[in-house]
């Protein structure tokens, strides 16, 4: 019996330290996959729980990285100023946090911008030689960007859900445990 007590008070004192073993990613600006219409000048990266100053992101277009004027962990958010508004393109952000509890994390976000061009007047008129080559250019650019998820975003279960299978498993277990002693 004090075997069984020990084990139940090891299981509870275990299942807080398992359901807040991560921070996770709960919002960004840029979220996953979108479509940026406007100038960006900031990004902005928000956590469940509080991150370490060691937290960094890079911005990368086209394998080419793309260097911010400063990224600066406040509290829960990464934040990151850009030197100047982003050019029309697919971007990829990937992260790198140290939770509260100095648990690593890292992460991707995909995201594109498509901001409408400035008009430039043009001393020449070309007509387009068919029909076909307006409708090509339209196509390109509604090419959707690659979608990565976040390590935080690809687990299926919330903590609520672990924490619940834990706690169904335990009862399980005692049930079988004192039922095989009768």
């Amino acid at each position: 019996m004090k075997k069984l007590l020990f084990l139940i008070i090891g299981i509870l004192v275990f299942i807080p330290t398992v359901v807040s073993a991560h921070t996770e990613l709960t919002t960004s600006n840029p979220s996953n996959g979108a479509m940026v219409k406007e100038d960006l000048k900031d990004i902005v990266l928000t956590y469940e729980g509080e991150i370490e100053s060691l937290s960094t992101m890079k911005l990368q277009k086209d394998g080419k990285e793309i260097p911010f004027i400063s990224v600066e962990p406040k509290g829960n958010q990464l934040m990151g100023k850009l030197p100047s508004p982003l050019e029309n393109g697919s971007y990829t952000i990937q992260w790198n946090i140290a939770g509260e509890d100095g648990h690593p994390l890292s992460g991707e976000i995909a995201f594109s911008v498509d901001k409408a061009e400035a008009v430039v007047p043009n001393t020449t008129t070309k007509q387009p030689e068919t029909e076909k080559e307006v409708p090509k250019k339209e196509e390109a650019k509604k090419e959707e960007p690659k979608q990565t998820k976040s390590t935080s975003e690809t687990t299926p279960f919330s903590k609520t859900t672990i924490t619940l299978v834990i706690v169904v498993l335990l009862f399980i277990g005692l049930f079988l445990l004192f039922r095989r002693k009768q």
